[in-house]
């Protein structure tokens, strides 16, 4: 692989990187109740002109999962504001390499991906201890 190529990847790592650092320090956001769309039509507050008042959707959560069984290895990251949605994705390929894919999303330009593939140093994939794990990369809020 070329060195520029090689340096764009590991720029993207790195801020993918920082992102998701920043995610773990960010709280998760609560558990919504059960709800149908009937009754949220039904109980959605009003103003004071009868309309119906506008909420921004937001939220953000993040996983991963480590089976070295099955050699199933992947994390993402997504976070929404109002129209606009934001994540990242890794995934380990069976052939050695990495798949991270970028992706962004609005009501404007729709959507755009970057997907890398990175080749993992040999042995990476293994793993010595046989039992899965399954992961938050967030924070519990209290």
């Amino acid at each position: 692989m070329p060195a520029h190529v090689q340096a764009s990847v590991l720029q993207r790592l790195i801020l993918m990187l920082v992102m998701l650092s920043i995610a773990t320090a960010v709280p998760a956001v609560r558990p919504v109740p059960f709800s149908n769309a009937i009754t949220d039509t039904i109980n959605q507050p009003r103003s004071n002109d009868g309309k119906t008042a506008h909420h921004t959707p937001r939220y953000e959560f993040a996983y991963g999962v480590k089976d070295p069984i099955t050699g199933d290895h992947k994390d993402r990251w997504e976070k929404r504001d109002g129209d606009r949605v934001q994540g990242v994705y890794m995934l380990e390929e069976a052939d050695g390499t990495q798949r991270i894919v970028e992706y962004e999303a609005d009501d404007v330009q729709g959507f755009r991906a970057i997907v890398t593939n990175v080749k993992l140093p040999k042995g990476t994939g293994q793993q010595q201890d046989p039992i899965a794990h399954s992961y938050s990369m967030l924070q519990a809020t209290a």
